[in-house]
């Protein structure tokens, strides 16, 4: 019994103190007998003395992490003509053309030879539905990574609407450009990107 009238009685006083301090002011005489360490223990100031830390500490956390952050367009899963899985996660940093094509194409073997020539780049084929991944036009070309695309999934990620347009990626894994593209302005277009 005893034991429950300290804790009631521990309960009251803290109450007490905790409206004085919000109540009381500085500027009245005599206004609260509380000393300073224990009105800066108070929850309402703790409160403010915590906000213009957390907000300090939460400014170049967000920075760092928005440029951590992965361009939504690399934000996508395929899969290469030889079954392996490929994250577009793998072209962080680096500049990109991507050749969307297929075998009804008539603009695409024009297209694949502009793109032979060109460097410092990284250079993704997609092949379109129902097209043989062997009469891929960019199958010669060296380091190029040959994708399916059987569903349209790439071609939707990209906003491409028909076989032989080009996607640009820059090296912030921004998408510069996504259509048709004259093969004799591709060069021009992609060297852009390297600079």
């Amino acid at each position: 019994m005893r034991t429950l009238r300290r804790g009631a009685t521990a309960a009251i006083v803290l109450t007490c103190t905790f409206a004085l301090a919000a109540c009381g002011s500085a500027a009245e005489p005599g206004g609260g007998e509380m000393s300073e360490d224990t009105m800066s223990e108070s929850p309402m100031d703790e409160e403010m003395s915590e906000s213009p830390m957390d907000e300090m500490s939460e400014s170049p956390m967000d920075d760092m992490a928005e440029d951590e952050m992965m361009s939504d367009a690399l934000d996508f899963t395929a899969t290469t003509v030889s079954g392996d899985p490929y994250e577009g996660a793998e072209l962080a940093g680096s500049p990109a053309v991507v050749l969307f094509w297929s075998e009804t194409c008539d603009t695409c073997a024009d297209t694949a030879a502009a793109l032979g020539d060109v460097e410092g780049v990284e250079l993704l084929s997609v092949a379109g539905e129902d097209s043989d991944p062997m009469a891929d036009p960019l199958a010669d070309v060296d380091g190029v990574t040959q994708l399916e695309d059987g569903m349209g999934d790439l071609a939707s990620h990209f906003g491409v609407m028909a076989d032989g347009d080009v996607v640009l990626i820059d090296d912030q894994g921004e998408v510069t450009h996504h259509g048709p593209l004259d093969p004799m302005e591709l060069p021009d277009e992609v060297a852009s990107l390297t600079m």
